[in-house]
């Protein structure tokens, strides 16, 4: 059974002023005074989060864009495709511009910094303790899955904290604020979540966040701050022997929006292709991974077989080892490392025992490519391990280093706080 129909759909309230959102497009979201008076509405409000990230990450195949689409990995059948895919990120099309808009990630932390005011201030008459942990971990885990998308979309972003409101955070000030989060929320969510029966539901866990997810966000958001030790303590502390029947993908629910700029079937095999001889390049004869794709000669084009059409995968358990053995290479312990790319590469033709520290990040990459396909990760891939101008050739090492990597700032980001759009993107208006 899909969430959106085990729990319904109230959006989240916006308890304070338009002046204090960083979007200037909300919608119309008040609610009498009192309204959050019973668990379920608090848990409509839960659900107003995550139909921000969605629409954050959806609209107009927004994750694609920022991810594989933009390498030219997969492409999307879409007029504003090329535009992307050659880095004219500051076209003229409306929905490039869209693109370039970060207003609905921003719904998102003020969904959570509302939930969390209204969590507070229930009293144990509203939320047993089971369930303030969940919905705090929650709000925790969208708020700090927002920020990081943020930083690894635009660079250095603003502050939508109330002590430090419009305030310029760097990109690793940013994702160090969203580590903090992600951190609280892992020690307060489950590994399973519990349906309106009271029984264990594996779809309800994989479309909100859990203890494997806040703990794969976490990782993530340490191995792009560098600290390669401190993801492998967190991943080896909390993915072991004993846990190893709790673990959950994480995703999004999909179907009908009344917006009608999000996809309902964000990875259609209509829409979403990867061309064949980018697909023979990333996947050589004899790699078995050629079979997470339907092949078409006639079309020349490769789709994803997708198993659950009901939910986006964003943080598969697929990545858990790549997860690893990033960490493993990263805190200094290649032997490790290389053993976890194995389990995670089964089906590769290459023999990856032999890696050394040299070899060994061209490896993982070339796999976090074959195995993450879909879940817009590859440009934030390509930021974190100094591969840009390698994969994107347009762009020189000094375009990256002034920009070119991040998204350009619409001119409705740039209202109301202190940034510039940088100086790559400065050049090209």
């Amino acid at each position: 059974m899909k969430f959106w129909k085990l729990i319904p759909v109230v959006l989240l309230c916006v308890l304070t002023s338009c002046k204090d959102s960083l979007t200037t497009d909300l919608d119309n979201r008040t609610v009498a005074e009192g309204y959050y008076d019973s668990a379920q509405k608090i848990e409509q409000a839960v659900v107003g989060g995550y139909v921000d990230l969605r629409r954050a990450l959806l609209a107009n195949y927004a994750w694609l864009m920022y991810g594989e689409a933009r390498t030219g990995d997969l492409t999307v059948t879409v007029n504003y495709q090329q535009a992307v895919a050659t880095q004219k990120l500051t076209s003229d099309d409306r929905y490039v511009k869209q693109l370039t808009d970060w207003g609905y990630f921003y719904d998102v932390i003020k969904d959570a910094n509302d939930l969390l005011n209204i969590i507070n201030k229930a009293d144990a008459s509203i939320l047993n303790n089971n369930q303030r942990n969940l919905f705090k971990g929650e709000a925790l885990a969208l708020k700090s899955s927002a920020y990081f998308y943020l930083a690894r979309i635009w660079g250095d972003i603003p502050s939508a904290e109330k002590s430090n409101f419009g305030v310029r955070l760097s990109n690793q000030d940013a994702v160090k604020m969203a580590a903090a989060w992600a951190l609280e929320a892992k020690g307060l969510l489950p590994w399973m979540l519990i349906n309106d029966d009271g029984i264990e539901s594996v779809s309800l866990t994989n479309i909100r966040f859990n203890k494997t997810a806040a703990t794969s966000l976490l990782a993530q958001e340490q191995l792009w701050l560098g600290n390669g030790q401190n993801a492998y303590d967190v991943l080896n502390n909390t993915f072991t022997a004993a846990t190893a029947d709790s673990l959950s993908a994480f995703g999004l629910s999909v179907g009908a929006d009344r917006r009608t700029e999000i996809p309902q079937n964000p990875l259609d095999e209509k829409v979403v292709r990867m061309p064949l001889e980018r697909f023979n390049t990333i996947y050589p004869t004899g790699d078995t991974r050629r079979n997470m794709f339907n092949i078409s000669t006639a079309d020349n084009t490769a789709t994803l077989i997708i198993s659950n059409k009901d939910m986006l995968e964003l943080l598969p358990l697929r990545e858990i080892n790549l997860l690893f053995a990033e960490a493993a290479w990263r805190g200094g312990h290649l032997s490790e490392a290389k053993t976890y790319l194995i389990k995670a590469a089964a089906g590769a033709k290459e023999d990856y025992s032999t890696l050394s520290e040299t070899t060994f990040a061209d490896a993982l990459l070339t796999e976090r490519r074959r195995m993450l396909p879909g879940t817009g990760q590859r440009v934030f891939d390509l930021i974190r391990f100094g591969k840009v101008s390698t994969f994107i050739p347009v762009f020189t090492e000094a375009d990256v280093q002034n920009g070119a990597a991040y998204w350009p700032l619409s001119a409705n980001s740039l209202k109301g706080n202190s940034l510039s759009q940088n100086s790559y993107w400065l050049s090209k208006n």
